[in-house]
C-alpha cells in the first residue's frame, strides 16, 4: 500500500517532469497543510496539531472524484505556538518565519503553474499570520488564495464548545480514534478556565476581546477543556464528517 493514501495528488511523491506536465494547473487547487509541533496535554502526543493536517486529508482525498485537480504541497508542520511555552516538547517559530513559509511556498508553486491554493490549519495561533500571507500572495503574485473552511457537525456540550480550546474533548476523541498507539487515555483530566455565566480571566475563543495569555497562566496540565469524556468512538464519528465536510469543500472548488 502507497502512502499517503493520496500518493497520485501529493506534490512531494512527484518527479520534476510529473509536476511540469499537469494539466489545467491554473484551474487546479492546492492544499497547504499548517500545524504545529507543541504540548498537548499528559494524553495526546506533541504532534497533534500536525498529525490532524494529514489525518484529514488522509480520509478526504479518496471521496474526490478521480479527474479532480486537487493536489497537496509539503506540509509545513511546526508553526507559531508560543503560548505553550514552558512544556517539553513545544517546537516553536517566529511569526515572521512562518509567514515567509507560506509566502515562499505560495511563490514557488506560482512559478510552477499552480494559481490557486488554499491552507489546511489545523492550529490557531497560526491563523492571523496565514491571513498575511495570504494577502501578500494574493497582491504579490495574483494567486488566488484562502483559508480552507470545512465545518462538520460535533456533538458537545456549551460549556465544552466554548471553553474546550486545547487537548480538549474533541481533539483527544479524534487522536484516540486515529493514532491509538500514540495516546494514554488514563491520564487525561479536564480544566476549565470558566463557565457559561462567568468567563473569568479567559473568554471563549474567537471571542471579540481577550488578551494575551500562555497557558501554562491557566492550566498546570496543558489542556484546557475535558479530555475525561473523549472517546475512540466519538473520534471516528467526527473524523467521517470532516473528511466528508472537506472532499464536498474541495469538489466545490474545483467544479
Amino acid at each position: 500500500m502507497s502512502w499517503p493514501s493520496y500518493r497520485n495528488r501529493y506534490l512531494p511523491a512527484m518527479t520534476r517532469g510529473a509536476i511540469d506536465t499537469l494539466p489545467n494547473k491554473d484551474k487546479a487547487f492546492v492544499v497547504l497543510p499548517t500545524g504545529a509541533i507543541e504540548q498537548h496535554g499528559p494524553q495526546l502526543p506533541v504532534g497533534v496539531d500536525a498529525l490532524l493536517g494529514q489525518i484529514y486529508l488522509d480520509r478526504a482525498m479518496p471521496l474526490l472524484a478521480e479527474d479532480a485537480p486537487v493536489y497537496v504541497a509539503p506540509p509545513i508542520q511546526a508553526a507559531k505556538s508560543n503560548e505553550h511555552t514552558g512544556y517539553p516538547g513545544t517546537l516553536i517559530l517566529h511569526r515572521e518565519s512562518l509567514r515567509q513559509l507560506i509566502v515562499s511556498a505560495g511563490r514557488q508553486l506560482s512559478e510552477w503553474g499552480f494559481k490557486r491554493m488554499g491552507v489546511l490549519n489545523t492550529h490557531g495561533g497560526n491563523i492571523s499570520v496565514i491571513k498575511s500571507a495570504l494577502r501578500e500572495l494574493s497582491l504579490d503574485y495574483g494567486m488566488e488564495v484562502q483559508v480552507l473552511s470545512s465545518p462538520y457537525e460535533i456533538d458537545i456540550c456549551a460549556r465544552e464548545r466554548a471553553y474546550g480550546i486545547h487537548a480538549n474533548e474533541v481533539e483527544s476523541s479524534l487522536m484516540y480514534a486515529t493514532t491509538p498507539d500514540m495516546v494514554d487515555p488514563a491520564s487525561a483530566t479536564c480544566c476549565w478556565t470558566g463557565t457559561l455565566d462567568d468567563p473569568k480571566i479567559l473568554k471563549s475563543e474567537f471571542a471579540p476581546a481577550t488578551y494575551a495569555w500562555k497557558t501554562l497562566d491557566i492550566s498546570r496540565s496543558g489542556v484546557v477543556g475535558d479530555a475525561t469524556v473523549a472517546t475512540r468512538e466519538k473520534g471516528e464519528l467526527w473524523i467521517s464528517r470532516a473528511a466528508e465536510a472537506l472532499a464536498a469543500r474541495l469538489t466545490e472548488l474545483v467544479s
